[in-house]
């Protein structure tokens, strides 16, 4: 009896210390909640965000703010009673370079474009918590923009997660005869100077699961020199054919934008909007598995170039799917072409790469050892496929074949493919050796075999790959011939059967040394 009361007693205390530790937690952070009307300019004083005045104290109807607004223990809300009807702009004014806060919290209907926030030369913005954006269109059948404007060499981090809803829907579009074309968030410097913004966390992006027209469409657009994912990017879409991640749009020739992420999730559209010379490199950075597959388009006219490295943190479990699909064309005056990728670099984890036929990319350079391509097809009938490149250059690393009865992966390079030092290539296949076997059985002969890499030229060898163990009773071989590497699988005998053709060896051996002596 007394063990029983100890435990109800004990339970009760737990019970108490968590509620007062949930208690302690909840009373760590301030809400404050904006309150100057927002289809006025931020550019005075009193609506800066640092004025205590501008902010009351748990709703938007509470008591005034008189402490520091610039503190982590706050949370800041912008949230829009009446819809925004004004171009205008929420300003951190000029008293810090320095900011933290914990959470901010963005909740706006608009019909016009608007900078959510704008930070000023030099600022540093740090969230140490999330920071949370929903955007209703109120727009009549166009995008309004909903943007975060950094100047001069601005940076923000976000050391928890960003999160994009969309919450336009379908009922309030046939209501209202608004919001046919979905919201536009975008993240872009002042004259496109130097700027970054980093999440340490994920980036997702959401919609209404109702819709009308294209309401649930986001289009996420960049404009800053760095941008980067600690976690991963997640554009799965409600509905297929709605998100779309404009990767540099900007009005400057030769900008370079570095972006790196944690993986990619989902499937949309990928594009670079900026109409001179854009490059943006995009590295993968992943520790875990991530999926992507969508379009690939650039502005008509341009020389934009999109260079994909996978570097990841962790290069056993990092593994990034990327699928180029066929389209992304886009017709009017900001017309889009599909488009290639100028580069892929493949170091560490595993890139698992598929396009679709005649995309014909730029280059390809495998250099590190822990790295692993894969070859992926772009279409859900066919379990092979094949990737095109003008150039390849291999020093080190390691290529995956997916093998079948009538086809394997493939690799086209139409160019040069290169070796650099002194490193191995391993070549992986992924196919069940007993298939293998049957394979060989059905096609009558000793063994079957595929190309893997064809090339204009090349001063590669076969000694500069190495296979690795089939087993089941499978041997292959590379060879090179006519400008391609190729693989040769055939049967190896069980042990049993070799050891049946020793012994009938051995009785014929017996039997012609009997005949021998008999005739003498």
């Amino acid at each position: 009896m007394r063990s029983n009361i100890k435990k109800i007693v004990f339970g009760a205390m737990c019970a108490g210390a968590l509620s007062c530790a949930v208690f302690a937690q909840e009373g760590q952070f301030t809400d404050l909640y904006y309150n100057q009307d927002l289809n006025t300019t931020g550019w005075s004083a009193d609506r800066y965000m640092q004025n205590p005045a501008a902010w009351n104290v748990g709703s938007q109807d509470g008591p005034l703010f008189d402490g520091e607004v610039n503190s982590a223990s706050n949370n800041l809300y912008l949230v829009s009673q009446d819809p925004l009807t004004s171009d205008q702009s929420v300003l951190f004014g000029y008293d810090s370079n320095n900011w933290n806060v914990h959470d901010i919290v963005i909740d706006l209907d608009s019909g016009v474009n608007y900078r959510i926030l704008h930070l000023v030369p030099n600022q540093k913005l740090q969230i140490s918590g999330d920071f949370d954006i929903t955007l209703k269109s109120l727009a009549y059948w166009w995008m309004p923009e909903n943007r975060i404007a950094l100047d001069e060499n601005v940076s923000i981090t976000v050391d928890g997660n960003l999160n994009v809803a969309n919450s336009t829907a379908k009922a309030e579009v046939d209501e209202g005869n608004v919001g046919q074309n979905g919201v536009k968030f975008t993240v872009s410097s002042e004259n496109y100077m130097p700027s970054s913004f980093e999440v340490k966390g994920n980036v997702a992006f959401k919609s209404e699961d109702t819709y009308s027209y294209w309401s649930d469409n986001i289009l996420f657009s960049l404009g800053v020199t760095s941008f980067k994912v600690g976690g991963y990017v997640d554009m799965t879409e409600t509905r297929a054919g709605t998100f779309t991640w404009d990767l540099c749009k900007t009005a400057n020739d030769n900008y370079f934008s570095d972006i790196s992420v944690g993986g990619l999730e989902g499937g949309s559209a990928l594009q670079i909007s900026s109409a001179h010379s854009a490059t943006v490199n995009l590295t993968f950075t992943n520790s875990s598995a991530h999926s992507y597959s969508g379009t690939l388009a650039s502005r008509a006219g341009s020389d934009n170039k999109l260079n994909v490295t996978m570097d990841a943190s962790d290069a056993q479990n990092g593994r990034q799917t990327l699928i180029i699909k066929e389209g992304g064309a886009v017709e009017g005056d900001a017309a889009m072409n599909p488009s290639r990728l100028d580069s892929v670099t493949v170091l560490n984890g595993t890139l698992n790469l598929g396009a679709y036929n005649g995309l014909v990319n730029g280059d390809l350079y495998l250099g590190g050892a822990n790295g692993r391509l894969e070859i992926s097809s772009a279409y859900t009938d066919s379990g092979t496929g094949t990737l095109t490149f003008e150039n390849a250059t291999f020093e080190r690393g390691t290529i995956v074949f997916t093998v079948e009865e009538t086809a394997a992966d493939k690799i086209e390079i139409t160019g040069d493919l290169g070796k650099f030092g002194n490193g191995k290539i391993g070549v992986e296949f992924d196919a069940d050796p007993y298939d293998i076997g049957e394979w060989i059985l059905a096609s009558r002969g000793d063994s079957i075999e595929y190309e893997l890499i064809s090339f204009g030229s090349s001063s590669i060898a076969e000694d500069d790959f190495v296979l690795g163990d089939l087993g089941g009773g499978i041997f292959a071989n590379l060879f090179i011939r006519d400008n391609a590497l190729y693989v040769e699988f055939t049967n190896v005998p069980e042990p049993a059967a070799f050891a049946a053709m020793l012994g009938l060896l051995a009785l014929l051996f017996a039997a012609r040394r009997r005949g021998r002596r008999s005739f003498r």
